[in-house]
């Protein structure tokens, strides 16, 4: 499994129309007026086919599941309702936007690993060119005006994913989450904390220029990955056997388990990721992929459309978790401690 910063990078800008009332104040023709001038910019020529526009309506919960998972749609809007809403996919998967959410436009980007400078120029480019049929609401004052004042400034969110086992185990995340604070970030768990994987983002209001958001938060994960990284050789070091031990329970359960939860494989995958980068574990089945690459694919949604061909009508089936286990043991077979 590659070594990086960041297991994944993502940002959600916001902005609204200044010539409409934010999503959750709008009437129904106001919203259904935006909605159609924007999708219909969206398929226009100049857009050259680059944009795939989507009736809400049209998609299923295990789509919008997938979607979420996949970093393409948030959370919120999955699980919205109203009047007026559409969503949008940009070049097979680059970025995406969702209209009429909790603002009248939130461009999405996602990426896996180290992306988050690589995603604010796509961001910024199609920002500029939706701000060309669209008038954005501005204030001099306070920025691009949002519907959460959270978010009022620069309207940019930006999300750096984490895998800090160590540092959780040792309860030594709490002090780093009060000194983000003090910059004006959060840290919180992602899935519940499984396997030691957290996000962090900016969660004061920002001025300035989007890029030094950006590069706060870069720079800032940097330092928290190089104290994960202490910590695990202080581990290692202090307790080899115990260290060993819990990475090869941990293969063995993948190697031979018929049924699985997605919170135990990120815990297995975790502490194989630990024993790989610490030279202590070989796994000829990864292929090079990620540890946040395997995790995400055992997600719910991504086992009943890419390994189920939809079959199942809800992510509450027993049977996804029999293929999780069985892709688990594919991907550990041969996988030993040394």
């Amino acid at each position: 499994m590659k070594q990086s910063t960041m297991t994944a990078s993502a940002m959600v800008l916001a902005r609204n129309d200044a010539d409409h009332r934010f999503p959750h104040v709008e009437d129904r023709d106001g919203l259904e007026e935006l909605r159609s001038h924007v999708t219909g910019m969206l398929k226009s020529d100049d857009w050259g086919g680059a944009w795939q526009v989507y009736e809400l309506d049209d998609l299923s919960a295990i789509d919008l599941a997938y979607l979420v998972e996949r970093g393409l749609m948030t959370p919120r809007f999955a699980d919205g309702l109203g009047e007026g809403r559409a969503f949008a996919v940009y070049g097979d998967g680059l970025a995406s936007l969702e209209i009429n959410g909790e603002d009248h436009l939130r461009l999405v980007g996602f990426r896996k690993g180290d992306g988050l400078e690589s995603l604010w120029p796509l961001l910024n480019l199609l920002d500029d060119r939706l701000e060309t049929a669209v008038a954005y609401a501005f204030d001099p004052a306070w920025g691009y005006l949002t519907a959460s004042p959270a978010r009022t400034g620069t309207g940019l969110r930006v999300y750096a994913t984490l895998h800090l086992p160590a540092l959780m185990l040792t309860g030594k995340l709490a002090s780093i989450g009060l000194e983000l604070v003090k910059h004006g970030l959060s840290m919180a768990p992602l899935w519940g904390g499984a396997g030691g994987v957290v996000q962090v983002s900016n969660s004061a209001r920002q001025q300035g220029p989007e890029s030094e958001v950006v590069r706060l938060v870069v720079d800032l994960c940097a330092e928290i990955v190089e104290k994960e990284r202490s910590v695990r050789k202080m581990l290692l070091r202090e307790n080899p056997l115990q260290a060993r031990d819990q990475i090869g329970r941990s293969l063995g359960l993948a190697q031979h388990a018929w049924t699985m939860t997605f919170s135990e494989a990120v815990n297995l995958i975790s502490a194989a990721q630990v024993g790989l980068e610490a030279g202590m574990v070989e796994a000829p089945g990864l292929g090079g992929q990620s540890a946040f690459e395997l995790m995400t694919k055992l997600q719910p949604a991504h086992i009943v459309v890419e390994h189920m061909d939809r079959k199942v009508g809800c992510l509450e089936n027993t049977e996804i978790d029999e293929v999780r286990a069985r892709i688990m043991r594919e991907v550990f077979a041969g996988a030993c401690v040394r």
